[in-house]
Parts: structure tokens; C-alpha cells; sequence
């Protein structure tokens, strides 16, 4: 079956390759979206004064993304809209997120739409039950209900979708079992999972084992004084094995590898073909033998920190099982990160139209309503210098205030930070030169070891510890050198216009900080649709080296025969 451009083909018929029947599938497609989170602000960096117009602008911009969801839904024409949880924050009791809430299920219903609600922790299964008036076409699906909710076409179910585990209804024999479809066509289980679920799990296990452990440990007990004893040094040795095991569950490869065992048992046991990933703001794919594995991220980041954009997905099922993936923008506020290397001979009128270029040349999307620009301006400290003089970041923010591609306007709002390159002094003696010597790579702060001496700090409650991770997590690295090269200039060179360019090598390549270890699943690698995977790239090369050795043979075989040729002649 050809793969069309911009999908990511997984198999979810894991029953049939692992020795089970085959199972065929009614064909269906369904949007999937998540942390849609209506009503919360979205915070970007200002470098001029906030109009109503912007601020209006940026406390829509959830309820315009949960539009560009519903937009999709309607253009697509899919069969069901999947939402997993964080639809809306219930202790926020926004008026505004019920409306729009509403009123996007009513334009669903007309074009006849069914939504599935999976509830989260934002927007608990209580929240949902407090709405009045929710249309017919929404169902939400609560873990105390034990049978799945279904989708129907025709007299077939095509869909399950549920928010507890399913093990089936009970046969002649008091076994649970999900039976085969008379048809032969099974329905596409949709099922959900979170790493909450999983931590419950570990906890529920460890205690059960502490448990039948201090049974055992008082019942060898003879006399009541004996027994109160025991009763102490068992209570002991239980929180003890607890520290234990929550300490030694810590390292992220066995998490990790922890919690693909957990979610494959629950695919296999409720023969689920695809899992909705709950709990996290990242986009995450994962494939597994039993099935499909995805969170789609959140339609609008509410910072940077989060995403650069939001995100919904367009899931499409063929009548093999075939599940196929597509990403769809949905954010009204986008972030983009620009770098712009000046020369010593640049103006800044000059730049500001190499500025526009490079904007023309982003990547745009229909929902898109705002641009969060962060410009990394790299060059000679003294030309950087003279554009902060003549007032840099007014002038971007008026010069570039909107962006005008054809039909679609975007209004700009701009971030300007400066990166001088290393600089140096005629007289290598001085106060200035031994300065600029010590901005090595060791003065570089490293996020990633911030981040592990956090999480090392035992003194640390759980709210601290979040606090300093949000605090790491934003530390710019490009901000803070510049600063230590601007701040040294200042002190220690009487004229800024005089400091030469450093011809030794720094390696900019240490501003790029290592990834900060984070416990969770790691995704499937994302590949682009127009290269080959790692396997054929092998056996490509390792053909084309064949063929070199080939034309090699070749060519000393025609050696050879000429030389035959001459000594017969």
C-alpha cells in the first residue's frame, strides 16, 4: 500500500504476526487531540508597549486553536474527535472555556461527529458530569464504567474507545474473555494509559509484597513480647524495602523499559490497537509489537518552554490495521528562533531587510495568528554595540510589525538578543585581554548539571524541586556569555571600537547544551518521509561499494586483456 508524504506507516495487527488470527479492520480516520487547556493565557516576551489588540489576541489563543481542532474535524471529515484529557482546567471555573466547549461539540454535531472525552487530571471525570446541556454527539468515557463506549456504522462497531481496562464479558465458564467478531471484522480498540497509572501500579505491587512479607514475618512470632518487637523491626525493615524500591526505580532506562512492559501488557490483555498517552505536554510517538502508542502534545503552549507550536493528529486506519500519522498545526501563537550573523560592515537598515527575508522564508500555517520571534543576532561586538545605540529592538518592533503572505497577515512580536563574538585587545598584557582569556568553556554553566545536582538535592520538597527544574529549564546559555563579553568590554576597554576579533577558535558548538536527562518513554525516532530508513541507507552503500570493487575488477581485467593482446601481437 502506498504511503502517502508526511505519514508515519505502524502496524497494529500485532495478533496476527504473533501467531494470533488475523484481524481486518472497518477503514476510518479520527482527529486526536490533547491539552487543549481553554481559557489559559499565553505568555510571550514584549519589547514594545501591549495594545488591547495583542492582549485580547493572546488570552484567545487556546479557544482559537480549539477552533483550527474543530476546523480539521470538519475538513477532514472524520469519523470521531478523540480528546485525552486537559480539555479544560476546573479549578479556573472559566465561563468562556464552557462556551467554547460547547459551542464547538454543536458544530460537530451538525456535520454529525461524534466525540470521545477520555478525562484528565485538569478536568477530572466530576467536571465533566457538571456540564449542562452537552450535546448528544459527546461521550464521556469514565473508568467506573466497565464496558466500553462504542462507534457504530452501519451494524457494525468499528470503535471502541475506553477509559478502564476491558478484559471482555464472561463466557459459559466465569472466564472473561473479548470474543471474535462474527463478521470477522474487529472494532478499533482505543484505550489510555499515564504515567500516573503506571507509579500507582509500582506502589500497589511493592505494598502487596511488604505486605504478605510482615505476614509471614509476625505469624513465625511465639510470645506477645517477641510479637511487639517484631512488629517494630518489620514496620522498619517495610519502609526501609519501600526506600529501597523507590530508589532503585529511578534510573531512566529501567523506567522506561518498566513502563513499555506495563503499557504492552495492558495492549495485549485488552487487545487495544491504539493508546491514548496521557499526563505530558510532549509530542510523543511509540510503537510496539501489540499497537500504537501516541500523545498528540498540546494544541497551544502556553510558553516556549513548552513547544515551539501546537499540535493535533489525523489518524487514519485501513482495512489491514495499517495506522497512519499526521501532524496538524493548530497554534494561534507560534514561536520562532532566528539567528542573523551581521559583518563589520553592516547597517542596520540592512538588516532589518535580511530580517524580512528570513521571516518570508518561515514555514507558515493557516492557524497561525502571532509569531513569537526570537532573534539571535551574532557578529562584532563594536557593530552590535552601535545598533543597541540606535535603539535595535523599537526598530524591529516597528519595521517588522506584521507580516503581510498573501492572504494571511501575522502579527509580529520580536525578542532581540545580541551575541558579540569573541574579541581580543592589541596589548596582550592588559587587564582586558586576561579577561577576555577566562571566558572559556569552563565558564559556560551547564543546564544539564544544574539539573542533576537539583535532582540530587534530597533536602528539597517536591513544590521546591519542580520550582528550580522550571528554573534550570529556562537558563539561555547565549544570554549569559554575551553578557560576560559585553560586561568585560565595558570594565576593562576605554574604547569599544577598538577590540579586535578574536582569530583563536571558540567553539560555539558548547552553547548548544547536552539534553537534560528526563525520566518517561522515549518515542519512535522521527524520520522524513523523503529519506531512506537507516537499513536501506546500509544496504545502499554497502551496493554501492560492491559495485566499486566491481569496476575495479573490471578495469584490471582490461588491463590484463590488453596487456595479453600487446604480448600476442
Amino acid at each position: 500500500m502506498p504511503v502517502r508524504q508526511g505519514f508515519t506507516p505502524v502496524w497494529t495487527d500485532g495478533f496476527s504476526r504473533k501467531g494470533f488470527w488475523a484481524m481486518a479492520f472497518q477503514p476510518q480516520r479520527f482527529i486526536h487531540a490533547a491539552n487543549i487547556r481553554l481559557d489559559v493565557p499565553v505568555s510571550v516576551h514584549f519589547s514594545e508597549q501591549l495594545t488591547d489588540e495583542l492582549r485580547h489576541a493572546l488570552e484567545d489563543a487556546t479557544l482559537t486553536s480549539f477552533d483550527s481542532v474543530v476546523d480539521s474535524c470538519i475538513a477532514h471529515d472524520v469519523d470521531f474527535l478523540l480528546l485525552s484529557g486537559n480539555v479544560f482546567l476546573e479549578s479556573d471555573r472559566s465561563l468562556r472555556a464552557r462556551l467554547k466547549l460547547l459551542d464547538g461539540f454543536r458544530r460537530l454535531d451538525k456535520k454529525n461527529i461524534p466525540v470521545f472525552v477520555l478525562p484528565g487530571d485538569a478536568d477530572p471525570p466530576g467536571a465533566w458530569r457538571s456540564i449542562p446541556e452537552m450535546p448528544t454527539n459527546v461521550t464521556v468515557c469514565f473508568s467506573s464504567n466497565p464496558e466500553p463506549e462504542m462507534l457504530t456504522r452501519g451494524d457494525h462497531v468499528i470503535t471502541t474507545v475506553s477509559a478502564s481496562m476491558w478484559y471482555g464479558e464472561t463466557d459459559a465458564f466465569g472466564i472473561r474473555v473479548i470474543g471474535r467478531s462474527e463478521s470477522g471484522i474487529e472494532p478499533f480498540r482505543v484505550g489510555v494509559v499515564s504515567r500516573a497509572k503506571y507509579d500507582e501500579s509500582r506502589r500497589m505491587a511493592s505494598l502487596s509484597a511488604s505486605s504478605d512479607e510482615d505476614f509471614l514475618n509476625v505469624s513465625v512470632s511465639d510470645d506477645a513480647d517477641e510479637s511487639e518487637q517484631s512488629d517494630e523491626v518489620v514496620e522498619v525493615e517495610r519502609q526501609t524495602r519501600l526506600a529501597d524500591v523507590a530508589t532503585e526505580a529511578q534510573t531512566t532506562a529501567e523506567y522506561e523499559a518498566g513502563f513499555r512492559d506495563y503499557i504492552d501488557q495492558l495492549m495485549v490483555e485488552g487487545r487495544l490497537s491504539y493508546v491514548a498517552y496521557t499526563g505530558d505536554l510532549d509530542r510523543l510517538t511509540l510503537s510496539l509489537n501489540s499497537g500504537k502508542v501516541h500523545c498528540p502534545g498540546t494544541t497551544q503552549p502556553r510558553s516556549q518552554l513548552e513547544s515551539d507550536c501546537g499540535t493535533c493528529s489525523l489518524i487514519e486506519v485501513d482495512n489491514e490495521g495499517q495506522v497512519l500519522i499526521e501532524q496538524i498545526n493548530t497554534s494561534a501563537v507560534s514561536w520562532k528562533n532566528i539567528d542573523l550573523f551581521v559583518e563589520a560592515d553592516a547597517t542596520l537598515n540592512s538588516s532589518l531587510q535580511r530580517m524580512k527575508a528570513l521571516l518570508m522564508k518561515e514555514p507558515r500555517n493557516k492557524s497561525d495568528r502571532i509569531w513569537s520571534v526570537c532573534w539571535t543576532m551574532r557578529g562584532p561586538l563594536p557593530v552590535l554595540h552601535d545598533f543597541i545605540e540606535e535603539d535595535l529592538e523599537l526598530a524591529v518592533a516597528v519595521e517588522l510589525e506584521e507580516l503581510d503572505a498573501g492572504n494571511q497577515k501575522i502579527r509580529l512580536v520580536h525578542e532581540v538578543r545580541t551575541l558579540p563574538d569573541p574579541w581580543e585587545v592589541p596589548d596582550k598584557q592588559s587587564q582586558a585581554q586576561e579577561y577576555a582569556d577566562l571566558i572559556t568553556e569552563d565558564a559556560i554553566v551547564s543546564r544539564r548539571k544544574l539539573m542533576n545536582y537539583v535532582r540530587k538535592e534530597s533536602d528539597l520538597s517536591e513544590g521546591w524541586r519542580l520550582r528550580f527544574e522550571a528554573l534550570v529549564a529556562g537558563v539561555d546559555r547565549e544570554r549569559i556569555l554575551s553578557r560576560m563579553r559585553v560586561d568585560g568590554a565595558h570594565w576593562f576597554v576605554p574604547d569599544i571600537h577598538s577590540l579586535l576579533p578574536d582569530l583563536d577558535d571558540f567553539d560555539e558548538d558548547i552553547l548548544q547544551d547536552e539534553a537534560i536527562e528526563e525520566f518517561g518513554l522515549t518515542g519512535d525516532a522521527e524520520e522524513d518521509d523523503d529519506d531512506f530508513d537507516d537499513e536501506e541507507e546500509e544496504l545502499l552503500e554497502d551496493a554501492d561499494e560492491e559495485v566499486g570493487e566491481l569496476d575495479e575488477e573490471v578495469a584490471d581485467d582490461e588491463v590484463d586483456d590488453e596487456a595479453d593482446e600487446e604480448e600476442v601481437s
